[in-house]
């Protein structure tokens, strides 16, 4: 036979006070330790709403459900990526968004296109970069590949 817990009125308000804080936290990013203060500066949602994914001294890491699409085990999302500092390479850049195919199944990613912003919550376009050919790469257990994979093939056929 199931046993019930009854709250008293004082556990159960300090409960819901508790799971309210939490879930206004989703409004901002992560810092993730000392030092972290430039992720302060971080549009959350954006016109794509951004979901935070992951938060390094030097970079932190969304992807967005919006703009998706799946064909069979394979979905197209798009994936950003915020620098702390510029990264000069192919041209200058604070932010990227990035256009990728995941096949679940296969558990491997293609990039299709990259689009490069001076400024960081993709500001100021510096440039795009398209795949001419698609280029398969293994996703490997435990990095943020797999939990950028697992992310996107979690995203649900509209």
């Amino acid at each position: 036979m199931p046993k019930f817990m009854t709250l008293s009125p004082v556990v159960l308000s300090a409960f819901l006070a508790f799971t309210g804080e939490a879930a206004g936290q989703v409004n901002e990013v992560p810092m993730q330790g000392m030092g972290n203060e430039w992720v302060k500066q971080l549009d959350l949602r954006g016109k794509l709403d951004w979901e935070w994914l992951r938060t390094y001294p030097a970079e932190v890491y969304f992807a967005t459900r919006r703009e998706s699409s799946r064909q069979d085990d394979v979905v197209t999302s798009w994936t950003r990526i915020e620098y702390r500092d510029l990264q000069e390479l192919p041209n200058p850049h604070r932010s990227i968004a990035s256009q990728d195919q995941w096949d679940c199944a296969g558990r491997r990613k293609a990039n299709l296109v990259t689009v490069f912003y001076r400024q960081p919550n993709l500001v100021d376009s510096a440039g795009t970069s398209t795949a001419n050919l698609t280029n398969w790469q293994v996703v490997e257990p435990g990095t943020l590949g797999e939990l950028l994979l697992e992310f996107a093939c979690g995203i649900e056929p509209r």
